[in-house]
């Protein structure tokens, strides 16, 4: 049975939870209740834990204990912290437990510092999908700025512009779960919609990435499938279009995102080398009493010389300008730039020694500025 008069307004996570006087009766209420929240919410509580701030304990959903820890651990330091400063002005003077000036500036500085940085990757993990990694960590910044204030030493103007970082990415993730919760149909309307904003903008590159790396998972695992089996039909055509998928992904935290999937692409590609080999068809099969029958050839594709020799050197000059823009720092060009190449490389449809060469050389500085 549901227990309807223990939810309380947990100050840790900012956000009312039920409270159990007991570990056994919160895990009592995971077994009994677990499978019914999770058919209402598309997701139920997995383990229980004790919150310093409550007195008591809590469920979640969130299988992370090293996030739990976390939290615990901000409780434990905001509750001494509090209960230092109230001494204070009790003019009751605890000397073990407090710092010095300078140390309590340099504390506030690590937080602020570490703030900052974890907006920062809360913003790309939005722009990827990452939506329960980046709500957890938007709970630890809430407890970030609780500590700040704790120490009085941090001005108001600083306070205002975290706190306005903070809600905003509340609010992009509350955005971002609602394109979510739309019907293919309603997402596809959506990302054809034009002029909608600077916010609708963000929301549909962040639904367009996601929908891109989604795809390319759902690819390259078909490709495992094949692979595994040796069949190497349709496996090439699925490689180039996960290369153009990659291409359209953007934001800060790109190269982060796509890192693994050119591994994975480059790997496929060795494996189609090894078993291609081993699909070509012999010209002539023998059958009975020593007699031949010939096989009929595949046409080939028609070739155009004009075009192979434009897009080899077209092909020359991006590696040699993809080398300029690294010795200038220009990241963001040089995998524009690697992203085109592969794509063109891959409309050539030939195989030969000079694009053995350029894929090669394209491989090492996928390896270089992915990788790195």
């Amino acid at each position: 049975m549901k227990p309807t008069r223990n939810k309380i307004f947990c100050y840790g996570s900012r956000r009312h939870k039920m409270l159990f006087e007991t570990q056994l009766k919160a895990n009592n209420f995971i077994r009994f209740n677990g499978e019914d929240i999770l058919e209402e919410n598309g997701k139920a509580p997995v383990r229980s834990y004790f919150c310093e701030m409550c007195g008591g304990y809590h469920v979640t959903s969130n299988p992370s204990t090293e996030v739990g820890e976390r939290l615990n651990q901000r409780d434990h330091q905001l509750i001494e912290t509090l209960s230092a400063n109230r001494k204070g002005m009790n003019g009751v003077k605890d000397l073990n437990s407090s710092l010095s000036y300078d140390k309590e500036m340099e504390q506030v500085k690590v937080l602020s510092n570490s703030l900052y940085q974890r907006l920062e990757k809360i913003r790309m993990m939005l722009f990827f999908g990452q939506l329960e990694s980046a709500e957890d960590l938007l709970d630890i910044c809430h407890l970030d700025i609780e500590e700040i204030i704790s120490y009085k030493l941090f001005g108001n103007g600083k306070l205002v512009t975290l706190r306005g970082k903070i809600n905003k990415l509340f609010k992009l993730l509350e955005l971002v779960k609602s394109v979510f919760n739309l019907s293919e149909e309603e997402q596809a309307d959506y990302l054809s919609m034009n002029d909608l904003g600077e916010e609708a903008d963000v929301l549909k590159t962040i639904l367009s990435n996601v929908l891109a790396l989604r795809k390319i998972e759902a690819l390259l695992s078909e490709n495992e499938f094949s692979l595994a089996d040796n069949i190497v039909e349709g496996v090439p055509e699925k490689v180039g279009e996960c290369r153009k998928l990659m291409a359209t992904v953007q934001g800060d935290g790109k190269k982060k995102a796509i890192a693994k999937y050119h591994v994975w692409l480059n790997e496929q590609e060795r494996q189609l080398k090894q078993l291609q080999p081993d699909q070509k068809t012999p010209k002539t099969q023998p059958v009975n009493q020593g007699k031949t029958i010939e096989v009929k050839k595949t046409p080939k594709k028609f070739f155009d010389k004009q075009e192979y020799k434009s897009t080899i050197l077209s092909l020359i000059e991006r590696l040699e300008n993809m080398q300029k823009s690294f010795d200038e720092g220009d990241y963001d060009a040089c995998e524009t730039m690697l992203e085109i190449s592969y794509f063109m490389l891959d409309e050539l449809q030939v195989n030969d020694s000079n694009t053995a060469i350029i894929k090669n050389q394209l491989d090492r500085w996928a390896e270089r500025i992915l990788g790195g």
